[in-house]
């Protein structure tokens, strides 16, 4: 009966060691950074470039994907979608005919903290809408750690005629993708 005992206390100290050993080495428990998430959504708020229309808010969707440059293969990158609280048009075979006509851009001003690389990418741009989206964006920032601030410019008509910023900031995980 000692023998099992002993045999009892030898596995538990082997696995005690073992799991401190994967502590430490692994990085677990509170010593450890959270990684960055692959995608966040934000809000943020702009003047309406229309004199008499009320403000509104973007939501934006960032999050880790692939685009294709021109003429190259997959890449990873931040991929943008959203839209915000103005009201839907009425459909319809022809569009409504009124004053409340937009036009979008969007910036996106990016650092890898991992890589130490930055830059900025600009978007489609996209005017004579009713309801402003955002427009295709292509932001290819290589794998890593990403800070990030976009900037949705909307405009009356056009994005520059009267151009209204909402400025978000956020951080995604961009991430090799399977492709």
């Amino acid at each position: 009966m000692s023998t099992r005992l002993v045999r009892r206390a030898a596995a538990a100290a082997a696995v005690t060691a073992g799991l401190a050993t994967a502590t430490v080495v692994g990085g677990g428990g509170v010593a450890a950074a959270d990684p960055a998430p692959t995608s966040t959504t934000m809000t943020c708020s702009s003047a309406n470039p229309l004199f008499w229309a009320p403000p509104f808010t973007w939501t934006v969707h960032a999050a880790s994907g692939e685009s294709r440059p021109p003429g190259g293969e997959l890449e990873p990158a931040i991929l943008l979608s959203g839209g915000n609280e103005l009201p839907t048009p009425p459909g319809g075979l022809i569009p409504s005919i009124g004053p409340n006509w937009y036009g979008t851009r969007v910036l996106v001003d990016w650092r890898n903290t991992t890589t130490g690389a930055s830059g900025r990418s600009v978007s489609d741009e996209a005017a004579w809408q009713q309801k402003p989206g955002i427009p295709i964006n292509r932001t290819w920032t290589g794998v890593g750690t990403v800070d990030f601030t976009v900037t949705v410019q909307t405009g009356a008509g056009w994005w520059f005629v009267n151009p209204q910023n909402a400025v978000c900031t956020g951080t995604i995980a961009v991430v090799p993708g399977r492709g």
